[in-house]
């Protein structure tokens, strides 16, 4: 990984934090510290200049029944919102104020649940491929909703937040760089997932797991990680050397992130449903990272051995 100022970092993760309401007055999107992710669904009256259609009342309520109750129901949870104090990270640490003005705060919030919501994207389809019935202690949406209604809800949440990121009224030639970063972005998260489904890594030489694994973190957590600091920068008038640095940064907390998350699957801390998933379904992870380069190729065909009794841990625990 990459190195960076410690003590710049630091003071700016002691600092950071999602905007609050009362730091900001007059902005009614803002006036809800619990609002959920849904505030910044479309509103009905949006509906019309959406579709390009004079008259939406004779489809409003299919809509509403395929398209946004389900995603309401998806973004109600919040979860622990990594992605979007991560926004309000790089602002503070390359803005020059100190206290956001209007404009920035009303961009940072919109940015944060920019990343936010193609998160919750990206989980609706994570949990269709992993055949997951939970999602953060609640029936996933497929499981809700069906699959047909839940696989378009996710990915018309990869679509969304080009809309959102348009009424940021930021200069033309950041929003066209925001853009194509974004596109960059669902592509390399993408070829993460084409990673996850196609490398069964019980069937990969021991040699290559660690690097499979690694590269799907990088593509899948750490490439939006990048893009939610790149996002803050952004917003604060970064220079693109800078907004470099920011997505290097992010990218690397990102991979780190996952492998906390992929041992909080081992222990069954993150969902306890969910333990050892990742072992079982044979997908990349930190966890057969670690397996297969601190084990002996005979240590090594142990381990595989009890995984495939799994979730029967009898040799797992010896």
């Amino acid at each position: 990984m990459k190195s960076y100022s410690y003590d710049s970092v630091k003071a700016a993760v002691v600092t950071a934090r999602v905007f609050e309401p009362e730091e900001v007055e007059d902005l009614d999107f803002l006036k809800s510290g619990s609002q959920a992710l849904n505030g910044f669904l479309p509103k009905k009256n949006d509906l019309s200049e959406l579709l390009g259609i004079d008259d939406n009342a004779t489809i409003e309520d299919i809509l509403q029944v395929a398209l946004l109750n389900p995603l309401k129901e998806l973004t109600f949870n919040r979860g622990k919102r990594v992605r979007a104090q991560l926004v309000n990270l790089a602002y503070r640490i390359v803005a020059e104020d100190e206290t956001p003005s209007v404009t920035a705060a009303q961009q940072c919030r919109a940015c944060a649940e920019v990343v936010e919501l193609i998160h919750a994207g990206s989980l609706v389809v994570d949990d269709i491929e992993d055949g997951s019935h939970i999602r953060r202690g609640r029936p996933a949406l497929h499981v809700r909703f069906g699959l047909p209604i839940a696989l378009n809800a996710g990915n018309w949440l990869y679509f969304w937040p080009f809309q959102m990121l348009k009424e940021l009224a930021l200069p033309r030639e950041r929003l066209l760089f925001l853009y194509e970063y974004y596109h960059q972005t669902l592509l390399k998260a993408h070829f993460g997932q084409a990673l996850d489904l196609g490398a069964r890594v019980d069937r990969l030489p021991q040699k290559r797991v660690s690097r499979a694994c690694v590269t799907s973190m990088q593509l899948k957590t750490g490439a939006l990680m990048g893009f939610a600091v790149v996002l803050g920068g952004s917003v604060a008038g970064a220079l693109k050397h800078v907004l470099s640095l920011l997505d290097e940064f992010g990218g690397d907390l990102g991979v780190a992130l996952q492998m906390f998350d992929d041992l909080g699957n081992l222990t069954g801390t993150s969902e306890p449903s969910k333990r050892y998933e990742d072992l079982m379904l044979y997908r990349p992870s930190w966890a057969w990272a670690c397996a297969a380069d601190c084990s002996s190729p005979d240590e090594y065909e142990k381990f595989l051995a009890a995984v495939s009794k799994l979730p029967n841990t009898t040799l797992l625990d010896e």
